[in-house]
């Protein structure tokens, strides 16, 4: 696995690769460079425990073949640009985020991103793959589509408790996702769309007075160092589509073409599963042991304080369904199945 430095510039670092693209192992076969990249830090859980140990996997299983160069903190492009960018060919592989494309063809799957239905990356991998083999069979030429998986459910993180949905009255709250920055409208806030990349720097210059994000991914950019509190909601998670360059794909030997199709590809997502299935609590706890020293807190709200915050859930679902008939997909008949398939798996509808 070679491993660039954020500091090294796109474009030094596409000559550098370029450079590399003729080299052979030590047996004479060619190597393949792929750059992946990251929008989390060099040191948040994603990169350390997702990126990193798929890099060594696929190097490891191709002999060499494949070589993995990752680019964390999003330095080949932020996911607002990644569907286009790995389409065609700014970088080989990364995560792309449906709800950050809804005007492409990716816009069923926004339909996971719909607040207060997931809060479980495994339930959210399942479940989305099976809508997606459903719904979305000619959306990606052979090879694009990898996989699919989710975050850990969003929470609230701010420099003031929000105790009650009174508090989140005016409230100035940073987001990317059309589904929870509606909810936000309901509730009365006021979203501000911001990249990942730009949330700590956005609170701690009070831009924003509170970020939705995941627990996992707070720690990751440590932002309990500008945002003492949070409030354990459990909005939903993130779809995460795991996306590969078509012509990359087809320029590799056949047999490692497949270990991509059948093995490479459903690890990425299985690894991002277990990260944040295993890892949400101990951040929450993580959290709570960073800030209680200064005063801040994580809260919980009560039960019916949870069911005011979730109240304009069903308003956004109907939404969701206007918004894919106009586009001409059935949205009715994708809202029953999407609800049908989370039913099964013991979850309750908002009505």
């Amino acid at each position: 696995m070679r491993y660039k430095a954020v500091i090294v510039t796109l474009f030094i670092s596409l000559l550098f690769l370029s450079a590399c693209s003729s080299q052979k192992t030590a047996s004479g076969e060619k190597i393949y460079q792929l750059n992946l990249n990251v929008s989390a830090g060099p040191v948040h859980p994603f990169t350390k425990q997702v990126a990193e140990p798929w890099a060594e996997m696929v190097e490891e299983e191709t002999n060499g073949i494949v070589q993995v160069n990752i680019f964390p903190s999003a330095a080949l492009g932020e996911l607002s640009s990644a569907y286009e960018d790995i389409k065609s060919g700014l970088y080989e592989a990364g995560i792309v985020s449906p709800g950050r494309h809804i005007d492409t063809d990716l816009f069923p799957l926004t339909i996971g991103d719909l607040p207060f239905l997931i809060d479980d990356p495994a339930i959210a991998e399942s479940v989305l793959s099976q809508f997606k083999d459903k719904y979305m069979k000619d959306t990606f030429k052979e090879g694009q589509f990898m996989s699919i998986s989710s975050t850990d459910a969003y929470q609230l993180y701010s420099t003031q408790p929000i105790r009650t949905m009174k508090d989140l009255k005016k409230l100035k709250i940073a987001d990317s996702v059309l589904e929870r920055i509606e909810l936000f409208k309901e509730l009365d806030a006021i979203p501000v769309s911001l990249n990942n990349t730009e949330l700590y720097e956005s609170v701690e210059k009070g831009i924003v007075d509170s970020v939705a994000y995941t627990a996992v991914g707070a720690n990751g950019f440590k932002l309990e160092e500008v945002s003492p509190y949070m409030t354990k909601v459990d909005i939903g998670v993130a779809t995460q589509m795991f996306m590969m360059n078509q012509d990359f794909l087809e320029s590799l030997p056949e047999e490692i073409k497949e270990m991509f199709y059948e093995k490479f590809g459903p690890a990425y997502a299985s690894l991002i599963t277990d990260l944040y299935t295993q890892s949400a609590d101990k951040a929450i706890n993580t959290f709570e042991m960073n800030v209680k020293e200064d005063g801040g807190e994580v809260i919980i709200p009560t039960e019916e304080e949870l069911a005011t915050f979730r109240k304009p859930a069903k308003i956004v679902m109907d939404q969701w369904v206007e918004i894919a008939n106009k586009r001409g997909y059935p949205g009715e008949e994708m809202m029953a199945y999407f609800t049908s398939l989370l039913e099964d798996k013991g979850i309750i509808i908002p009505e």
